[in-house]
């Protein structure tokens, strides 16, 4: 079992931190999801779950070698890719979004991204296509 959880705002903030296969779909807390997620975390941790104040949803995606997707797409000319961070959109976004200002400008990545070991290429779209035969 994988959760993430913290204080917040007076109570504690859980989420079970699953990548369930489904369809693109508008996210919503469904009340089954809830209580299962709710029975899960009872059953590991000697936690009592009094109520549940609020609830949330999300997708996460990610791209098959689950690195982010970062770049002009090779094949729709003028379409730039910014996806796939998982469940890291949040803390990456300050580094992605400096990514992807200077990919689409055409500049080079920010010198300290770069010295982090950012490489345009292991983020590009474009890694994706087959070799010509």
């Amino acid at each position: 079992e994988t959760f993430y959880f913290k204080p917040e705002s007076g109570g504690l903030l859980i989420s079970p931190a699953d990548e369930t296969v489904v369809e693109p779909h508008d996210a919503f807390a469904d009340d089954l999801d809830v209580a299962v997620g709710i029975d899960r975390v009872q059953g590991v941790l000697d936690l009592p779950v009094r109520r549940v104040l609020h609830t949330w949803a999300g997708l996460r995606s990610f791209a098959a070698d689950r690195t982010p997707v970062v770049g002009f797409d090779p094949t729709a000319p003028g379409f730039f890719w910014l996806a796939g961070q998982g469940g890291y959109g949040i803390q990456t976004a300050p580094a992605m979004g400096r990514t992807a200002a200077a990919l689409a400008a055409g500049d080079p990545l920010p010198a300290d991204l770069q010295d982090l070991g950012v490489m345009a290429a292991a983020l590009s779209p474009g890694r994706f296509r087959s070799a010509p035969a």
